[in-house]
Order: structure tokens, then C-alpha cells, then sequence
């Protein structure tokens, strides 16, 4: 009797013949998919539903040409139910203890084989990557991403583990001279993919991160390096084996971003939740923030989806509560969990939209590099401050700062949408409080009190320190916007924050080279920081009469500081036409202009009067010294009105 023989699963899926050929049947060799023609392991036979781990063979372990073996892995019918927590049915049929046995899970059932859809993204993912390598030098782009590492510049997130990602993609060198090499490749990344991280109170980070680099890299390894190319492009003005001109820097960096999209939808859609993925989804985030900008729907929704992944892993919850977890990856899950928090926040007050993390549902943690900012107590933070002295800049660090400043920031949201106006004053008077302490238990190195062009840090710390400053002086700035009547009526102290803001972000253009990327980019804090500084800085000049003459607020630095922020827009010294954000910077750029050519007309327009004819008409390349002092002293000078 002639045995039965099973059809590979891109036919049997398509209700098509199968001719059974190995390594492919014909049917996929014509259609091309020859890295997708797989067939399963005893196809015949039921099996009894258990959980296990299997063992994927690695990379290195076969010859190029020779197709994956088929996949024994598994997977849940409901993979990752998400967190479930008091309210769920899974916590009440926990108590149930059906044959004896107690606390059964319910969630636990298999089923063999992958999701439809993950065979169809790794094919577009296998053309992807052969289009791109097809382009780009994968030895150079390597280079690329080891050459911005080098500039002190990383993922802020992901970045212990880009130089591996960078390292393992030299695999890949070897392989693409084979025919059909990407559909094999692509097959192989789909297997460890599948594949869950294991880790239990003994594990570090080089045996974390070895589950997923060298022969077992995954789509997510290969998603990581390319946002770290994307990531670079921003950072890194020439690199000439890959790019010399603006255009092919942009071509770059959407070629990466596309890959790096098509890693993430396919780990997704194996629906195996982990810490890597989420770590992967919030670079991704990150990278489309720079590429689409920070308006873009598509970055606002692959925000939310990170935090989606976030409350679906359960990482909302107290963290160091999980049994079993190493100290790395309690640390790494704390700083994956802030920066998403802020992230919502900031994103949030950036676009005027409801939060979706808060803190009344989430434990708000904070990673433990810092001890004494756990608790909000102004002054438990004051008593830490001993401790910090030997603090470092670094991306961690942060974190954990723009989280603090979240955590305040949030309850000023809030307080946004309440109605209870009385409370306002005694409300925020200790949200000052907080903030004010948080700022003074900073290390003195972290704080930037006075002008950045006297900080003589390195340029990583000249950034971070100008990020720690402008985050601090957003939530003052909050907290006095939330008390103004209305935002057309700014008062003085508002006002003054404001042009420290302003002054900052500008400062922090004009010395741009001098400063290295620690968390946030340029643009973003011009956005974020400096438009708002300027509305107020306009409203206050329209109300002028209103601001009393005493104050230290200087109108001649204040018009300086917008004369210089629209100039360096207008003159695309550090966003250009075409690059994300540019047409919201571009538009108030034009506001700011006319006003400025508006409020002091009598400056602007003033014709020369005899007086200064006269005066004048001495030799116009004389200007020495004395020109300038006879100059301060002419009468007509006397009229001007105060700026």
C-alpha cells in the first residue's frame, strides 16, 4: 500500500496539491517560496496537549542551502492571555480544584504549529531584508551602527544588547551568496522567535542576552540593529560607504525603519510576549517618532501598543514582587516600564490627549540605581542626596528623572480636568514643593545652574544635564499655567519660566555640536520645550503694561531669543524641509516672525530723522570703539520705547 503522505503547510494552508518534494515541492519552488515549504513532524498523529520546550536547531549547526527541520514548537490556543488579575474569571476558577489539585491553570492548553499570518510576514520580511542588503553593503552598515556606538550615542532601552545585535548580523555574511539565502534565513529567525527567553534568580545578562544573538538570533535581534541604523542616520551626518547627501541619509533610514517594522509584526504575531519584544517595541516607537514625527498617528499607536504589551506582561504591577526573577531583569523591566511612563506623559501633554498609563492602576516603579527616590516624600529624597554624589550621567539615569518629573506631571493633568478650582492653590503649592526637592536632591553635577556655554562637562553630560534642567522647568512651568485664569493672560512668574526655557532650548541649538544625544533629541525638546515658552513669551509682550517693571523678565533677551529660534528654523541649520516636525516648527516660526516685525513697529519701520543724519554721514567702516559710545549717547536713542 503506498504510505500517506502529508502536504508542506504553505499547501495544506491553501488547500492546494502537494507534489511532497524535498527540500520543496514544486508548487513553492515555482512560487519562490522555498524557505517557506515546511513540512510537520508526525502530521497523522494526535498527540496528547502538554507544554514543552523545544530545541531548534541553530544556525550554525546546517549548511546553508539545507532547509530548517520542520517545527515541533508549540503554542497556547490563548498564548498571552495577558495579565489577569483579582477581577478576572482565571482568578476566581483558580480556587477550583478539579481532581484534587489546586489552583489549576486554565489558560494552559496547546496546540502545535505557527499563526497563518506569521509565515506571510516572514516572507515580506525575507524580501525586505534581500532588498535592503541588495542596496546596502551589510558589511558597512555593521560599521555604521559600530561607528555611532563609538560616538558615546545608544538606544536608550535596548542598547545593552545593540553591539551584540550588530555583532550577530555578521552571520548573515557567509550566507547571502546562496540562492534563495533570505527565505532560509527568515524561516530560521521565525523558529527562534518562537522560542521562550528562559531565566530563573541565577541568570545574568551575557545568558539572557545569548538566548537571542550568534546562531540564536530572532527577528527581534534583527529588528533592534535596525533601529539602531535608523536610530544613527539622525545622528551621524556622512558616512560615505552608505551614504553623502540628505537624500540617501533619508533613503537609509526609511529602508531601516521598514525592516525593522516588518521584525517587530512578526514577532507579535507569534503572540510569545517577553521582555525582549517589549523592549524592541518601545525603540520602534522611538524610531518612528524621528521618522514619522512626533504628530504622526503611527507613532502615537505603536506607543500605545508598548504600553498595551506592558499591562499584558503584567509589568504594571510591583515587579520585585515576581518569584524567581533575576536582579538585571527586574532592573531592566523597571527602566522598560519608566520610560514608557514618561513617554505617555509627555506624549500626551505634547498632543493635548487623555494618558493611557496612570498611576491610580500601575505601581509606579523606578529603577534602583538611585536609593531614596521610591518614596515620594520630599523628604526621604532630601536624606538620599548623600548617596548620589558619585552618580553618573547615563540613559538610566535618565529615566529615572523623566520619570519623577512624569509622576508630577501626571497629577497636574489631573488636576487639569478637576473641577474643584478652590484646591488648586494648596494642591500645587505641593507639587512645587516635590518638585523643588527633587531638583535639590539632584548631585550639583546634574544641575544646570547658570549658562550651558560655561559647562565644561563632556558633550554627553552637557545634554543630559540641559535635558534634566528643561524637564524640571516644564513642571514649574505647568504648575503656573494650570493657575492662570486663562493662557491668553500669562502673569509674571509663568512668564520668567518660560524665558528660562526659552533661553535654554535656543542655547542648546546655537552649541548643538557641543552636545551628544542622552535620551531625547534636539528636536523633540524644541518642540516640546521651546514653542510653549515662546506662546507665553508672545502673550506676555501683547500684555506687557500688565507685567510689573521691577520683574526680571528682560523684553531685548527675550526678543533675542525668538529672533534667533526662528532664524536657525528658517535657515534649516538643524531641521530641514521634508524632516518630521519640520512643518510645525516651520509654521511657528512664521507666527513668531510677524510678530516681531509687528509689536514694535515704531522700531521697525522708524525713518531716520535729521537727527541722525548728520550722524551718520561720518565714514561708515569707522567702528572703533568711540563710534559705538558716541552712538549710546545720541538723544534720539532717549524715545525708543522699552522692549
Amino acid at each position: 500500500m503506498t504510505p500517506r503522505l502529508a502536504a508542506c503547510e504553505a499547501c495544506r494552508k491553501s488547500k492546494l496539491a502537494c507534489d511532497h518534494k524535498r527540500p520543496a515541492c514544486t508548487r513553492c519552488r515555482n512560487a519562490n517560496r522555498v524557505g517557506m515549504c515546511v513540512y510537520r513532524d508526525a502530521p497523522f498523529k494526535r498527540k496528547r496537549v502538554q507544554v514543552s520546550s523545544p530545541s531548534v536547531n541553530p544556525i550554525s549547526s546546517r549548511s546553508p542551502d539545507q532547509p530548517p527541520a520542520s517545527p515541533s514548537l508549540r503554542r497556547h490556543p490563548y498564548p498571552n492571555p495577558g495579565y489577569l488579575g483579582f477581577s478576572s474569571h482565571v482568578s476566581i476558577f483558580n480556587h477550583i480544584a478539579p481532581d484534587g489539585d489546586s489552583g489549576a491553570d486554565i489558560s494552559t492548553a496547546t496546540m502545535p504549529g505557527y499563526p497563518s499570518e506569521s509565515y506571510e510576514l516572514t516572507q515580506r520580511g525575507a524580501d525586505a531584508l534581500s532588498q535592503f542588503l541588495s542596496t546596502y553593503p551589510l558589511k558597512a552598515t555593521i560599521s555604521f551602527v559600530n561607528f555611532w556606538l563609538a560616538t558615546g550615542i545608544n538606544l536608550a532601552l535596548a542598547g545593552p544588547f545593540v553591539e551584540q545585535c550588530a555583532e550577530s548580523m555578521n552571520n548573515l555574511l557567509p550566507l547571502v551568496s546562496n540562492k534563495d539565502w533570505h527565505l532560509v534565513y527568515a524561516r530560521q529567525l521565525l523558529q527562534n522567535s518562537a522560542k521562550p527567553l528562559q531565566f530563573n534568580h541565577t541568570s545574568d545578562l551575557a545568558s539572557f542576552s545569548a538566548q537571542f544573538v550568534d546562531e540564536n538570533t530572532r527577528w527581534e535581534t534583527v529588528g533592534i540593529f535596525f533601529a539602531a541604523v535608523s536610530r544613527a542616520t539622525i545622528d551621524v551626518p556622512y558616512f560615505p560607504s552608505l551614504y553623502l547627501s540628505e537624500q540617501q541619509k533619508y533613503a537609509l533610514r526609511r529602508s531601516a525603519t521598514k525592516l525593522s517594522d516588518y521584525a517587530l509584526e512578526v514577532s507579535l504575531s507569534l503572540d510569545c510576549l517577553n521582555d525582549l519584544q517589549l523592549i524592541f517595541q518601545y525603540e520602534n516607537f522611538i524610531v518612528h517618532s524621528n521618522v514619522d514625527g512626533d504628530q504622526s498617528y503611527h507613532s502615537w499607536r505603536r506607543l500605545g501598543d508598548a504600553i498595551a504589551s506592558t499591562f499584558a506582561l503584567g509589568y504594571h504591577e510591583n515587579i520585585e514582587n515576581k518569584p524567581d526573577l533575576p536582579p538585571f531583569l527586574i532592573e531592566l523591566r523597571k527602566l522598560a516600564s519608566a520610560r514608557l511612563y514618561s513617554a505617555d506623559k509627555n506624549i500626551a501633554i505634547f498632543l493635548g490627549r487623555p494618558p493611557r498609563m496612570s498611576k491610580r492602576f500601575c505601581h509606579f516603579q523606578l529603577s534602583s540605581s538611585w536609593t531614596g527616590f521610591d518614596s515620594d516624600s520630599p523628604e526621604n529624597i532630601t536624606a538620599a542626596l548623600g548617596g548620589l554624589q558619585d552618580a553618573k550621567a547615563s540613559y538610566k539615569a535618565e529615566t529615572r528623572w523623566s520619570a519623577l518629573c512624569a509622576s508630577l506631571k501626571e497629577e497636574i493633568m489631573e488636576m487639569f480636568c478637576d473641577n474643584k478650582k478652590d484646591t488648586f492653590i494648596e494642591r500645587a503649592s505641593v507639587l512645587q514643593e516635590k518638585a523643588e526637592a527633587y531638583w535639590e536632591a539632584l548631585p550639583p553635577h546634574f544641575r544646570l545652574e547658570g549658562s550651558l556655554k560655561q559647562c565644561t562637562q563632556n558633550p554627553f553630560e552637557r545634554d543630559f544635564v540641559v535635558a534634566v534642567r528643561l524637564n524640571h522647568l516644564h513642571v514649574l512651568f505647568l504648575l503656573r499655567l494650570l493657575l492662570l485664569n486663562t493662557p491668553a493672560e500669562p502673569d509674571m512668574p509663568i512668564t520668567e519660566v518660560a524665558q528660562q526655557m526659552m533661553s535654554l532650548v535656543v542655547e542648546g541649538i546655537l552649541l548643538r555640536d557641543q552636545l551628544v544625544n542622552s535620551g531625547t533629541a534636539l528636536v523633540w525638546r524644541v518642540a516640546y520645550y521651546g514653542l510653549p515658552a515662546a506662546g507665553i513669551i508672545l502673550l506676555a509682550m501683547f500684555r506687557q503694561q500688565d507685567i510689573p517693571s521691577s520683574s526680571q523678565i528682560s523684553w531685548t533677551r527675550a526678543v533675542q531669543d525668538l529672533t534667533v529660534f526662528v532664524a536657525e528654523i528658517e535657515t534649516g541649520s538643524f531641521i530641514r524641509q521634508g524632516d518630521p516636525n519640520y512643518a510645525l516648527l516651520s509654521k511657528a516660526s512664521q507666527t513668531i516672525r510677524r510678530f516681531i516685525d509687528t509689536v514694535h513697529p515704531q522700531v521697525t519701520h522708524r525713518r531716520v530723522d535729521e537727527s541722525w543724519t548728520g550722524f551718520l554721514s561720518q565714514d561708515p567702516w569707522d567702528f572703533e570703539y568711540s563710534f559705538w559710545e558716541n552712538l549710546a549717547d545720541h538723544p534720539s536713542l532717549d524715545t525708543l520705547p522699552s522692549l
